[in-house]
């Protein structure tokens, strides 16, 4: 009697149990909105501060922190030329409190190079926002001895500047070696924009490939040749693409395409691989708010020395794709450039 009377006991109490657990009402995931508030946000720039870049986060961070509430602060990890905070951010914890911008040319330019040290890939990040959309241009002195792609197809033992090795700068001299047929070597180890515009305007190098300056083109120190594109750049549309200068393979044009969708002057604002699907969602939320902002746009605009369309600005979605689009397309090109180098590099 006893042990059937600790039976039905039992029994009872797992059905209570059951019922009450039935009835506990559910606790409310909490929303991104919620998680961020009072939170600590790094934000990691790849570059040294003052740089554009850098500049672009700490306009970021004020934003950030206005519609999140959440204390923002910006580390600068630039060591390896801004490898450092490429693979920092790549390694950092997936739960949307570290965030970073990079520059995109020496992002993809490594991953080209097959830089062993760059330990991300660029499919993986969790993109945000990209800003700027710069193509890259061909530029010699006005009164040097090359004033036409003729003239430069003539020409013999031509020096191109560039600065570092692994730079885009010294890739798309390369570049427009292969594409002009020229007679021509890449020259590393010019500092800044001015020390080669001075090299330029000495006659030490021909020209070199960078991305528009109206400044040094104001000052008389440099003449845009053409874009390295396949159609003229909106800011500057008397100067010409070098598709319209020169016939091209396809392997050449496909270079060039290369050139204008992934090696272009931008600025990647990401999060590691892995964070959380609803966060990452409010924060392009957020991007896709400043971006209709006049104020935000103005600032954007003041430290890119020109207006930055409505074109340079992908969110969510579509920078994500225009960067799996680029990791697709780098094992047909590293060959390309591995040779270029061995050919063409002083």
């Amino acid at each position: 009697m006893t042990n059937k009377l600790v039976m039905i006991t039992g029994a009872l109490i797992l059905v209570v149990t059951g019922v009450m657990a039935g009835c506990t009402p559910k606790v409310e995931q909490e929303t991104p909105a919620e998680f961020y508030k009072g939170k600590t946000i790094e934000l990691v720039s790849n570059t040294s501060p003052g740089i554009v870049t850098d500049l672009i986060l700490r306009t970021i961070a004020t934003y950030l922190n206005r519609d999140t509430g959440a204390n923002v602060i910006v580390s600068n990890r630039m060591g390896a030329g801004g490898l450092e905070g490429m693979n920092y951010l790549y390694k950092a914890n997936p739960d949307g409190l570290t965030l970073g911008m990079m520059g995109a040319t020496k992002f993809v330019s490594n991953k080209v190079l097959d830089e062993p040290a760059a330990v991300y890939e660029i499919e993986d990040f969790s993109y945000i926002i990209s800003i700027g959309r710069r193509v890259t241009y061909f530029f010699v002195s006005p009164e040097g001895p090359c004033q036409s792609v003729a003239d430069l197809q003539s020409a013999k033992g031509l020096k191109i500047g560039a600065g570092s090795p692994s730079g885009y700068i010294s890739l798309a001299g390369l570049t427009v070696i292969k594409l002009l047929g020229l007679d021509a070597k890449v020259i590393t180890g010019f500092s800044g924009q001015s020390d080669r515009a001075l090299a330029v305007k000495r006659g030490e190098i021909i020209g070199y490939t960078v991305e528009i300056d109206p400044s040094m083109i104001e000052a008389g120190l440099l003449k845009p040749m053409f874009v390295l594109a396949t159609a003229r750049d909106p800011l500057t549309p008397d100067v010409p693409a070098i598709t319209e200068l020169v016939k091209l393979s396809s392997e050449d044009l496909d270079l060039v395409k290369l050139w204008e969708t992934a090696l272009v002057n931008s600025s990647f604002f990401a999060a590691p691989p892995g964070t959380p699907k609803d966060r990452l969602e409010f924060l392009r939320g957020l991007a896709n708010k400043w971006i209709q902002e006049e104020e935000f746009r103005k600032q954007i605009n003041t430290i890119s020395g020109s207006e930055v369309q409505s074109h340079e600005y992908l969110t969510g979605d579509k920078v994500a794709k225009a960067m799996l689009d680029t990791a697709a397309a780098l094992a047909k090109f590293r060959a390309i450039f591995a040779e270029l180098i061995e050919k063409y590099r002083a």
